[in-house]
């Protein structure tokens, strides 16, 4: 049998950017106590609102399994007398166990052999268990930060007001700081009585819905987006919605409501990226537009509607126009200065004491950046490349970057153009931020991508050759990021380049920074977080990733299309026997380096057989490799699988003369060489039992 539990937890308002972060960590938390609690169940699902975070958890057992445990007693020596009869030690330890002296064993230990007994434990219902595990699990979420609000010791960001614990139809005592739980809830604050009484879980989500409470957040956001859509037919105009913005409207109401507002035509003077952020960073209202054009038209929600629209659209109205006054005031004082005049002073605006200012900075990058394009042969664009990194940093001078820091960027582009750049020049300082995110656009223009890369990787380089390597909780350059967005534009853009050549290009621009780490540290972490975006934005198995991550190649391009490869003929049964065949050459050739070999002095027919294969099957893969056809290497590589099985069927590699021995093995190194044009296929996890590490030594 079992029931469905119910555990809401009633707070004052959460922040919107917290909500759904404190839900993800009530479901994990969740899923871990009651696994350590031995209780299985169907489903674990969160609900959130500003108000309440809610844990639902289907098919719940009515009560833990039994158990066995087992308990040492006394020494043999003491429990038995010489003729092997119990003693009173004995019969005490059994029956202070609850059992007989025929239940007893002797088990030997590291201190010697003692008695033991298997008795059987009970487990607890589950209405107890939870009792126990609701507050636990409170205690286990990690807000941002904390407060207290009495004297009970308990913190959590905003105060806890009330407590819900249904099991079934039953409900849960439970006990957290001065909080006792009891059967009730709290609806809509404007829409809703106060405290509502519920009786199981369906009474539950029919009640809150009756009282306004719109609880799955996914619902509230489908109703944001049903509210724009029908307005944008009476406006004439489409809402600009970002996923992120819907996301913390719905977490920041119970019951979103549209209010539609209109600010003066006037304004639209203003560049279309200042007004949008405007109006969603300080307001979180949504801006219209029509086509690329921005609208005089804007929606706010509030939460819940109990009429007097017009005096709620009039407040925002009025909030709106003061801050696009703002807004109106900083561009016009912007634009009194050139952004080249603006960029003079970067000199003085310091970007990390070791790595200097922002003008060390930009004087990197232009090395940067002519590197990059030289390699991309975009020689063509070197100049229009210079011009945009001279110039990309100096919006950070504005008034209006200061006010809105997300604006980096595209502000300066903006400036630019005014100022008359080109349109490379200015497209190029607009999208060098790009991408900022993982839902963010890679840069279009080749200018905007020399950039952008040059922009990430000296702050790449720079910070990780300092020790500045990102934690788990901090990253305040954002590490991580930029280097996720290196990778997704030369992947996304189709992009040939080896950021490990680059790096090596650039090495020497960081000299000047004393005790600096090695560059192997900055190719292990883009390794790493290359490997990362592949498993999560590619789907490629991680066998897959670790078989081709690890090529000796930075090439994101070139290390997905073998990725690709590879899952195109994994199931082949041929490939299956390729990754055996390569498996038996890698383990008896482990931590060799490639070296001469002499194929005069091979006198076996497999040996010979072996050879002619792969010296056909090398000049082959060379072509293909500079082509980057890796599904014609698998190919040629599946012409090696027989002559390696027969090789090592006829041929003792570990041979009694040590000339024969290291002459065999240098030749199976260079056939191992011949698979790194696609990977290390011994990391695959494919059907049958790979060879042993220890076939050197059978060999032998």
């Amino acid at each position: 049998m079992s029931s469905d539990w119910l555990f809401e937890i009633g707070v004052e308002e959460l922040p919107p950017k917290e909500s759904p972060r404190l839900a993800q960590q009530l479901q994990d938390a969740a899923h871990q106590r009651l696994k350590a609690a031995r209780l299985d169940c169907d489903r674990v699902a969160v609900y959130y609102t500003p108000r309440r975070l809610t844990l639902w958890v289907q098919g719940l057992d009515e009560r833990q399994p039994d158990t066995w445990e087992e308990a040492r007693g006394p020494a043999k020596q003491i429990a038995y007398d010489d003729a092997g009869n119990p003693t009173k030690a004995a019969e005490g330890f059994a029956r202070g166990q609850g059992a007989s002296v025929d239940d007893l064993v002797v088990k030997s230990t590291d201190g010697g052999e003692y008695l033991f007994v298997e008795k059987r434990v009970a487990g607890r219902a589950t209405p107890e268990v939870l009792s126990d595990l609701a507050p636990e699990i409170v205690r286990a979420l990690a807000p941002s930060e904390t407060m207290r609000w009495d004297d009970s010791g308990l913190r959590f960001i905003r105060p806890i007001r009330w407590l819900l614990c249904l099991y079934g139809d039953t409900p849960i005592d439970v006990e957290l700081g001065h909080l006792q739980s009891s059967p009730t809830t709290r609806g809509h604050r404007l829409l809703g009585q106060g405290e509502i009484e519920v009786t199981d879980v369906l009474d539950y989500f029919n009640k809150l819905e009756g009282n306004g409470v719109i609880l799955d957040p996914e619902a509230r956001g489908e109703q944001i987006s049903s509210a724009l859509g029908r307005i944008s037919n009476d406006v004439k105009a489409h809402p600009v919605l970002s996923d992120d913005l819907r996301a913390e409207i719905a977490a920041n109401l119970e019951h979103p409501a549209p209010v539609l507002g209109q600010f003066p035509e006037r304004f639209l003077e203003l560049p279309r990226e200042v007004l949008e952020t405007t109006l969603v960073e300080h307001q979180k209202f949504v801006p219209f537009a029509v086509g690329d054009k921005a609208s005089p038209y804007f929606v706010g929600f509030r939460d819940g509607s109990t009429g007097q629209d017009d005096i709620v659209r009039q407040g925002y109205e009025r909030v709106v126009i003061a801050r696009l006054e703002d807004s109106a005031f900083f561009f016009g004082e912007d634009r009194r200065t050139s952004l080249a005049d603006l960029g003079k002073g970067l000199n003085r605006v310091v970007y990390q004491e070791q790595l200097g200012t922002i003008r060390d900075k930009v004087e990197r990058m232009r090395h940067v950046a002519r590197r990059l394009a030289e390699r991309l042969e975009w020689t063509d664009d070197q100049d229009a490349v210079d011009e945009a990194v001279r110039l990309c940093k100096a919006d950070l001078l504005t008034q209006m970057v200061g006010e809105f820091p997300d604006l980096e960027g595209r502000m300066g582009g903006i400036y630019a153009r005014l100022d008359g750049a080109s349109d490379d020049v200015w497209k190029g300082i607009y999208e060098h931020y790009q991408p900022k995110s993982a839902g963010d656009d890679v840069p279009e223009t080749p200018v905007g991508v020399v950039v952008s890369l040059a922009d990430k990787l000296d702050t790449i380089v720079g910070s990780l050759l300092l020790g500045e390597a990102p934690t788990g909780s901090r990253d305040p350059l954002g590490i991580r990021r930029k280097t996720n967005g290196s990778v997704r534009i030369l992947i996304e853009r189709a992009l040939d380049l080896d950021l490990g050549v680059v790096l090596k290009d650039i090495e020497d621009l960081y000299k000047f920074l004393p005790d600096r780490a090695p560059l192997e540290r900055v190719r292990s972490f883009m390794r790493e977080r290359l490997g990362r975006e592949l498993r999560e934005r590619h789907d490629v198995p991680y066998d897959v990733v670790d078989a081709v991550i690890g090529v000796g190649e930075l090439n994101p391009l070139r290390v997905l299309r073998r990725a690709r490869a590879i899952e195109s003929v994994r199931a082949d049964e041929r490939f299956t026997t390729l990754v055996h065949a390569y498996e038996r050459v890698a383990n008896i050739t482990r931590d060799r380096q490639a070296k001469d070999f002499h194929p005069q002095q091979f006198t076996e027919d497999a040996e010979q057989a072996l050879w002619r294969a792969a010296l056909k099957a090398e000049g082959q893969i060379n072509q293909l490799t500079e082509s980057g056809d890796f599904e014609a290497i698998l190919d040629r590589l599946l012409a090696l699988r027989e002559p390696i099985d027969a090789y090592f069927e006829d041929v003792l590699v570990m041979a009694k003369d040590p000339l024969v021995k290291e002459n065999r093995l240098a030749f199976l190194t260079w056939i191992r060489e011949l698979f790194s044009g696609i990977g290390d296929l011994s990391q695959l996890v494919v059907e049958g039992t790979a060879v042993a590490e220890g076939e050197a030594d059978a060999d032998d």
